[in-house]
């Protein structure tokens, strides 16, 4: 079983699955319902984000990686390169199958992706842009493509939820360099962490988990009034659970490090909202 566990984690299957079932609890959220077509999109587009950057960094790390998951790619780099190009295929001919406004939202995240990309494995520009902030607003808005597509307007409602969610992935890839630092700085893999040290991103982290968690509560007294009553609230219950794992993940590094309990714990989260979809 555990075998099983480390295999979905290192073809980054856990994290695509949450990125659809998040889309999906944000589609229930701004009460809209998702075509096939876009979850199929949304998966194919965030699995090959992370396959494509996983691959980059096992081809550039010197010998053999530390690190479990650039390990994986290193070993198995060409059946990998081979898979994700035949998903990309699947995404292409898919593009056939989505509405003209999730296509166009689509080609944004397109170009986030392509700067990411470029700026951090052709550039090399790891000083300038943080790989942690722009993998943030990259897997965030690619969360919401489907769903913001389907509106007709975007009003405050919809920008507070972007924001708290994107605090929470944000925090979720900040924590996550803390716990591999050590193999980071073994493969010569540059994160934040290893810019400017664990206490400064401690310190960075513990304040944005307190800005989402004021936020989360705000939602709760002043949205859940004008919004769905209970229903908001059993959603909000759902972003402040995620929060609070995160704040554990940092509190007690030591007891989720062992094993790599912090891997299964920190991406599980994204799996909570399927507790509101099951509501």
């Amino acid at each position: 079983m555990r075998k099983l566990l480390i295999l979905i984690q290192n073809l980054s299957i856990d994290v695509t699955a949450g990125a659809i079932i998040s889309s999906l609890y944000v589609a229930k959220l701004f009460g809209v319902r998702l075509e096939e077509s876009m979850l199929i999109g949304l998966g194919v587009a965030i699995w090959l984000i992370y396959t494509v950057d996983h691959l980059f960094d096992a081809k550039k790390s010197i010998g053999d990686s530390s690190n479990q998951r650039h390990a994986f790619h290193q070993k198995y780099f060409k059946p990998i390169a081979s898979v994700a190009f035949i998903v990309f295929l699947v995404g292409a001919f898919n593009l056939y199958y989505l509405p003209w406004a999730t296509t166009k939202l689509g080609l944004i995240l397109a170009l986030l992706v392509a700067i990411y990309i470029g700026s951090l494995h052709l550039l090399k520009l790891n000083k300038t842009w943080h790989k942690e902030f722009l993998a943030a607003i990259i897997y965030s808005f690619g969360v919401f493509v489907a769903p913001l597509s389907l509106l007709e307007h975007w009003d405050v409602f919809v920008f507070y939820v972007f924001v708290v969610f994107f605090l929470i992935v944000l925090t979720n890839l900040l924590v996550f360099p803390l716990f591999e630092y050590e193999s980071d700085r073994n493969d010569n893999n540059q994160s934040i962490v290893t810019l400017y040290g664990k206490p400064f991103v401690r310190k960075l982290t513990t304040v944005i988990l307190v800005l989402n968690l004021l936020l989360v509560v705000c939602g709760m007294i002043y949205l859940n009034p004008v919004m769905t009553g209970a229903r908001w609230l059993s959603s909000e219950y759902i972003l402040f659970m995620m929060t609070l794992v995160l704040a554990a993940l940092s509190m007690f590094p030591n007891f989720f490090q062992r094993n790599d309990r912090y891997r299964l714990v920190g991406d599980g989260i994204f799996f909570f909202p399927l507790i509101y979809l099951l509501l």
